[in-house]
């Protein structure tokens, strides 16, 4: 290592993720910016934080690079004197995120994926904020200068908390922009969208927008336009893309019916964008199925999609030498490291508090555009005032994500309610039904919320449920299997 590079730390907390370390592990190690680097995984998972390390040396062994990778059990100890954080966390796993979506289903409410909106949206922000307050705090004691990027879902929210709760600076990256962009160049028969493609996009995660695009100097958004009128079939084949699931699993017919409405192209998968849009998910449409949206079971999850991670696994731990692509992915986390970190410069979509780079949505709020990455800063790019409706639309899931965080940093049951009551996929339900599925939702994850069942406090929960409404909704999943 050069006497001047200094070894940067990098800490990974959900080090036992079998999704997403090795393939941003390998993005960091192939990265000459970053390969004199420490790694470290932490988990609450001894054993799956040992095998991912384990993993990680072999990808480190076969790319001949210089990272080192380590284990900490004790998050004090992976945090102090870290230069970044990458949060990769679901509170609870599988088996709450169960919850998220079958309790809902059973007031009738179908979610396609349920992580960031939705009933499923808000449940899950209930249980990340008290671990992400938690983390932020001590990042704000061990690593105060270290950057917090963060890639847990409900993505603003998470980075909300962190803002409304320490002084640590925090970005969200996600992956949705890179795979529509991927899908774009395979339209168009170009090669490489990072060169060819100028976007302006403005939204909040998951329901962000592309309002301009220039492709090679033309009108990007007309020959999106023209592109749908002639499309065939070939629009909905999908090639199997292990990081992006929500861009493999659905068709685009969802995304282009927006866009034909707004103007504007949302970028997002499918999956994610008709929990925005109820109208997508109704009875009639077959909970989505209409427009090519698969409902993404828990049992999806632990079968398909962990048979998917465990097989890239196999092939790049195989003794292959030459079983790893030495190409990074379209994921934004090395470069945007090596620019925190390095000081090189990068332009990656971000999730970050409201500055004016979104001119007519709430100030403070979490909105995604895109930005420049550069030594220890992020320049969110500017996108002026959104078209009125976009603004009508976003401007709502603004105030409900920020009151949603709110009343989970506080421990306000009311003013989760307001925000459950004011989400559009609640909309179609019984009024009296609403407060009862929020109680359901919140005593099957009442281990994992102590901001509102403290030791020492019992709340008692009545169920809502009567025969009819349970009739009702068991035809619903009737409809499903048809």
């Amino acid at each position: 290592m050069p006497e001047f590079m200094e070894r940067k730390k990098i800490t990974f907390i959900g080090g036992g993720s079998h999704q997403w370390v090795p393939i941003l592990f390998r993005d960091i190690a192939v990265n000459p910016h970053l390969e004199h680097c420490r790694f470290v995984l932490h988990d609450i998972n001894p054993s799956s934080n040992k095998d991912m390390a384990q993993i990680c040396g072999i990808i480190a062994r076969k790319l001949k690079s210089p990272i080192t990778i380590e284990t900490e059990l004790r998050l004090e100890r992976a945090l102090a004197d870290a230069d970044a954080v990458i949060l990769c966390i679901s509170t609870g796993g599988l088996e709450a995120m169960a919850h998220d979506l079958e309790i809902p289903q059973r007031y009738g409410i179908y979610q396609s994926v349920g992580d960031t909106t939705g009933p499923g949206g808000i449940s899950r922000t209930l249980r990340n904020v008290p671990i992400t307050k938690a983390i932020a705090q001590r990042m704000e004691a061990l690593c105060p200068e270290a950057w917090l990027l963060n890639l847990s879902n409900p993505m603003g929210q998470i980075v909300r908390t962190v803002q409304m709760t320490s002084k640590i600076k925090v970005v969200g990256l996600c992956h949705e922009y890179m795979g529509f962009m991927e899908k774009v160049q395979r339209w168009f028969g170009f090669n490489d969208w990072h060169r060819d493609v100028e976007s302006v996009v403005a939204g909040v995660n998951h329901l962000t927008w592309i309002t301009k695009m220039k492709i090679r100097g033309e009108d990007g958004l007309a020959m999106l336009a023209r592109h749908r009128a002639q499309q065939d079939d070939s629009l909905r084949k999908q090639t199997i893309d292990l990081a992006n699931a929500s861009q493999t699993l659905s068709g685009d017919e969802v995304k282009f019916q927006l866009f034909e409405i707004y103007g504007a192209m949302p970028y997002p998968g499918d999956r994610h964008l008709v929990e925005f849009f109820p109208h997508f998910l109704s009875k009639k449409t077959q909970f989505g199925k209409a427009f090519g949206v698969k409902l993404t079971s828990i049992e999806d999850r632990r079968t398909i999609w962990m048979k998917m991670f465990h097989d890239r696994i196999h092939e790049w731990t195989s003794g292959d030498p030459d079983s790893i692509p030495r190409q990074p992915s379209d994921e934004s986390v090395a470069p945007v490291l090596a620019a925190l970190l390095r000081g090189m410069t990068t332009i990656q979509p971000v999730t970050i508090g409201n500055q004016g780079q979104i001119a007519n949505l709430p100030m403070d709020s979490a909105v995604e555009t895109l930005a420049t990455f550069g030594q220890d800063m992020v320049n969110p790019h500017a996108c002026g005032l959104l078209p009125k409706g976009l603004q009508s639309l976003l401007y709502t899931h603004c105030l409900n994500q920020d009151l949603t965080v709110q009343g989970a940093i506080e421990g306000d049951r009311n003013k989760i309610l307001q925000a459950m009551i004011a989400d559009p996929l609640v909309n179609n339900n019984d009024y009296r039904e609403i407060g009862c599925m929020l109680d359901d939702l919140m005593v099957a994850n009442r281990d994992l919320l102590p901001q509102f069942f403290p030791s020492a406090h019992k709340v008692q929960i009545s169920s809502c449920f009567n025969s009819d409404s349970s009739k009702e909704h068991q035809a619903d999943d009737q409809l499903l299997t048809k």
